[in-house]
């Protein structure tokens, strides 16, 4: 009997040793900073569901585009205790006090999209630089070097605003075209509607002498696309990155010409595999996130290689 208590006891240890071990009281905090931009709402969706499936508990904030609410946030998840933290399309650079304080408490933070601060256990993202290059040449090119181009540009978040600093370098090489008028977003809850009102303005200034439009992301090449049509100009080419489902219907339709896919979801599944090496298994940051930048290739994507289903 007394070998058999001991045992039982054993096993009992054990089991609370495994419970502990496979994380089932793991708290991820998960910050965006504005859920009404479709790209961070992709990540949003898919980190959650990443983390449910592993039992785990989450804290999902919004930001609604404000820097300050989002160091409040991290602050309030510092206070909370959770056992790490993922920041996407955040602005770590701008309340690097902040982010010092998170480092400090032990709570490994991860980014995706956001740049790489020190501190952070590592940036996940797709090089924005190249996306930029991609997009650029893509719809330059596609124009055979001459035309007039509309730009929108995004200059607060750190990906959008490099690849605006790659379509202009990529200008000087094309001198037959050229920018005939910019927007520059504002990060408002509002954003889109904003953006709406700057191409109308365009299309009545411009019409048909807007040979192609140049968007930061494809939430703005929606808003081009839609006006452009209302006034009656379809053949117009407009280019954008994020590579969302409604953009490859809007390819197929044709009032996006091209993007670039970004994968959101195996960010967001990176983000958790990392959180899992340290939390659950004990693994040093370091060598669970393997480099401080972390690129996943995005393709670029028209109407030749359009996922199938589009």
């Amino acid at each position: 009997m007394k070998r058999a208590s001991v045992a039982l006891i054993v096993l009992l240890l054990l089991g609370s040793f495994s419970v502990s071990a496979f994380g089932a009281d793991v708290k991820v905090g998960f910050i965006a900073t504005n859920f009404s931009a479709e790209a961070q709402a992709r990540v949003a969706k898919a980190f959650e569901e990443n983390v449910t499936s592993k039992g785990w508990d989450l804290v999902k904030l919004n930001s609604m585009g404000s820097i300050e609410t989002q160091a409040n946030q991290l602050e309030n998840l510092v206070q909370m205790e959770v056992d790490a933290i993922v920041m996407a399309m955040g602005h770590p650079a701008e309340m690097k006090d902040v982010v010092d304080k998170v480092v400090a408490s032990g709570i490994p933070l991860i980014t995706i999209d956001s740049g790489y601060v020190e501190g952070v256990v590592a940036d996940i993202t797709a090089d924005n630089f190249v996306m930029g290059a991609k997009i650029s040449t893509y719809l330059l090119d596609s124009l055979g070097g001459s035309g007039n181009i509309i730009v929108i540009k995004f200059q607060k978040h750190q990906g959008c605003r490099r690849r605006g600093k790659v379509l202009d370098a990529v200008l000087s090489e094309y001198p037959d075209i050229k920018v005939i008028d910019e927007y520059g977003v504002v990060a408002t809850a509002r954003f889109l509607d904003d953006t709406r009102s700057a191409m109308e303005t365009f299309v009545l200034k411009y019409g048909d002498s807007i040979d192609g439009v140049w968007c930061a992301f494809d939430q703005l090449a929606y808003v081009a696309g839609d006006v452009l049509r209302e006034y009656g100009y379809d053949d117009t080419l407009i280019v954008g990155v994020d590579g969302n489902e409604e953009t490859f219907r809007r390819i197929r339709n044709g009032t996006v010409t091209a993007t670039v896919a970004q994968p959101f979801e195996d960010m967001a599944g990176k983000a958790v595999e990392i959180i899992d090496k340290i939390v659950v298994h004990g693994i040093d940051p370091d060598e669970a996130a393997g480099s401080k930048i972390i690129y996943i290739d995005a393709p670029l994507i028209d109407i030749t290689n359009l996922p199938e289903g589009f």
